[in-house]
């Protein structure tokens, strides 16, 4: 019987769990089958592969208003065939109408979480439910483009590669002083925290602050799960991977319910141009692959900076030790707060690091990561004139520099002995020269996908996090 999100408690309306099945099946005797190298090749070159170019077309329609003419200029994919070609005003149609009532959901939302009017448990859980619901159609609307997607070359991403002048125009003097190149205000943000509701988790609430950089948008947002009857709860500042709109989509997975069943506060950040923070013509992420190097200085300068005024709120209203951590994009964020705290006033610094899938050598991922060979990203540098040599010009504000300032037994890394995402070999060299423990360095027989995939299998890694934090 599907679980009515209006049904009450003895004690009051919960707002129910988001559906499971992905992280029931990974948990079961099938997930050790699934958390294997084949899953990253069938991921990568079948799942992203043809996602990517899905949700190209999904953007651009997104912003075509069901005009035909509006979408074949966002998407130069030239003569359909003609049964593609007939289909496709439906598919834009489809779309617009998804588009229109994921937009009326989500003002319904913010005005019952941050609105002026104080909002009843029940309304919280109908505005919630409703929110999960149409985002979550609204995403996968991208099956409405899978026969083009089949028939024909749709780009996975739309290159607008910056040239270094403009790149040197905008960083080049955080290049001089790259020490301080991430430094948060003197002052943390204000952050607005919207109504709480009950839910399986304990409580949970959103909170919205400005950007840490304007040039990715105006507001930040993070998710907060805060554990029952924990007082002064220690708390995961989390940062999610690239097109990972966990906020967005029903039934994705991250291993946070097994954090949370430790006694953990968790603290998911949306990273930019992700979910409430996407671009208009652009899917989750895509500002990233396809502004080298701007896109990742744009993002690592803004979820830097909103990662240390989190971990400043955490400090504000408990006495807990507070972790830092992320996946993938997540990490590579994670490590630079880590690497960069050290000239940080204490109050944004953090006592604990979680880094999952990653490296020490982010300024090569754009030629040598598989996900960015997928892409194309290399032959977009080359066309507009970039080399390796540029790119490496802006390695001090892209890699971690020196040892942390912190124990090396509070810092948790997880890394897959066959990721070509972000290479291990460079993840392993990394945690060689921070002096990572033993126990504290989990590596797997898996690959990027499978890596994150298996922290729902077995979440040993999760749990020394939880461990350091409650030390």
């Amino acid at each position: 019987m599907p679980l009515n999100p209006l049904s009450r408690t003895e004690t009051a309306v919960r707002l129910p769990a988001p559906a499971d099945f992905h992280a029931r099946l990974l948990a079961s005797p099938v997930g050790r089958l699934v958390t294997r190298p084949w899953f990253d090749r069938v991921a990568l070159r079948l799942g992203l592969g043809a996602y990517l170019p899905l949700s190209r077309a999904w953007a651009a329609a997104t912003v075509s208003e069901g005009s035909l003419e509006r979408f074949h200029a966002e998407v130069p994919i030239g003569r359909l065939p003609s049964n593609v070609e007939r289909g496709l005003p439906r598919a834009l149609a489809r779309i617009a109408e998804l588009n229109f009532v994921h937009s009326a959901v989500e003002r319904e939302w913010e005005n019952a979480y941050f609105g002026p009017t104080e909002a009843s448990p029940d309304r919280l859980v109908m505005a919630e439910c409703a929110r999960r619901d149409a985002s979550d159609s609204l995403m996968k609307g991208r099956l409405s483009f899978l026969p083009m997607r089949l028939q024909s070359a749709v780009p996975a991403v739309r290159f607008d590669v910056p040239t270094f002048e403009q790149v040197m125009e905008r960083y080049g003097a955080a290049l001089q002083d790259f020490e301080t190149a991430y430094m948060p205000p003197e002052v943390p943000p204000k952050i607005v925290e919207s109504r709480r509701v009950p839910s399986t988790f304990g409580t949970e609430y959103w909170l919205k602050f400005p950007s840490g950089n304007p040039a990715v948008g105006p507001h930040a947002w993070a998710h907060v799960f805060e554990p029952e009857g924990i007082e002064n709860p220690p708390s995961l500042v989390y940062g999610h991977g690239l097109a990972m709109e966990i906020e967005s989509m029903e039934g994705a997975v991250e291993g946070s319910n097994d954090i949370i069943s430790q006694g953990v506060r968790f603290i998911r950040l949306e990273a930019p141009w992700h979910s409430r923070r996407r671009l208009s013509g652009r899917y989750g992420g895509e500002p990233f692959l396809s502004t080298p190097p701007l896109g990742a200085l744009d993002l690592f300068s803004a979820e830097v900076r909103e990662m240390a005024a989190l971990i400043a709120w955490c400090r504000g209203n408990s006495s807990g030790r507070v972790a830092v951590g992320g996946t993938s994009l997540g990490a590579l964020a994670s490590q630079l707060v880590v690497t960069h705290c050290r000239h940080w006033p204490e109050i944004y610094r953090p006592d604990v690091a979680f880094l999952a899938t990653t490296t020490q050598d982010v300024g090569s991922l754009s030629f040598d990561s598989s996900l960015a060979q997928l892409v194309r990203v290399p032959q977009a540098l080359a066309a507009a004139g970039w080399t390796r040599e540029m790119l490496d010009r802006w390695r001090p504000l892209t890699d971690p520099h020196d040892e942390p300032p912190l124990d090396c037994a509070d810092i948790v890394m997880v890394l897959g002995r066959v990721d070509t995402v972000t290479p291990f070999a460079r993840g392993l060299r990394m945690a060689r020269s921070w002096k990572i423990p033993d126990g504290n360095l989990f590596m797997r027989d898996a690959g990027h996908f499978s890596v994150s995939l298996d922290l729902n299998r077995d979440p040993a890694p999760l749990y020394k996090v939880a461990a350091r934090l409650k030390r």
